[in-house]
């Protein structure tokens, strides 16, 4: 019997299927590599990803930094322990200081300069307590020395603690000498006036 007759017609046998490698495109990338998910290309995502990290940690940094400073001035040490509180990694915390003192956010001078004169004009500070309170703050003692010797000189000193004195003796005149004395000689050193400046005030508030 032929074939034809029995409607069955001759058809290409099949050919074993091409191993894997054989005429089989690579997938390439978008940007050229190949294979999106080895090589350089993956290296790139993977650094553009961190790189995306690191500008939103750095958009927290600064904004936890501006709130900080929408309250009242502050120094660069200040900033830096806020920032450190609150968990960021050091490379943040330098970047982000960094930009503040570039856009003038942070400047040490001016916020000691500025602190010292509100603390003698609001409070009445001497001298001493004035460093101390900069220093604690983490100006360089340096930086301090300078915004000190803008304001203070003895005369002007003691000008301040005469003013100081006269406004606290107002409620000490029930009091004897000695105690009244020994009460004020208190009062400013807290406030912070040397000795010398002390002892002047209170032979004049006799």
């Amino acid at each position: 019997m032929r074939t034809a007759e029995c409607g069955i017609r001759n058809y290409p046998s099949p050919q074993p299927s091409p191993s894997r490698g054989e005429g089989e495109q690579k997938v390439r990338s978008p940007l050229g590599g190949e294979d999106q998910g080895d090589g350089e290309y993956g290296n790139m995502v993977a650094s553009v990803q961190n790189a995306d990290r690191n500008e939103k940690e750095l958009d927290r940094a600064r904004n936890a930094a501006y709130r900080c400073l929408t309250y009242r001035p502050r120094s660069r040490a200040e900033i830096e322990a806020k920032l450190r509180d609150k968990g960021f990694d050091e490379a943040v915390i330098h970047n982000t200081l960094s930009g503040l003192v570039r856009l003038g956010y942070l400047d040490d001078e001016k916020f000691a300069r500025l602190w010292a004169e509100s603390r003698v004009r609001l409070r009445a500070f001497g001298r001493r307590r004035i460093d101390r309170e900069l220093r604690e703050k983490g100006i360089d003692p340096s930086i301090v020395q300078e915004a000190l010797d803008e304001i203070f000189t003895v005369e002007q000193e003691i000008d301040i603690a005469e003013k100081a004195a006269a406004r606290k003796v107002k409620g000490m005149q029930f009091l004897d000498r000695e105690t009244r004395r020994r009460r004020l000689a208190g009062f400013l050193e807290r406030k912070g006036f040397p000795y010398d400046v002390i002892r002047d005030v209170l032979k004049k508030t006799d």
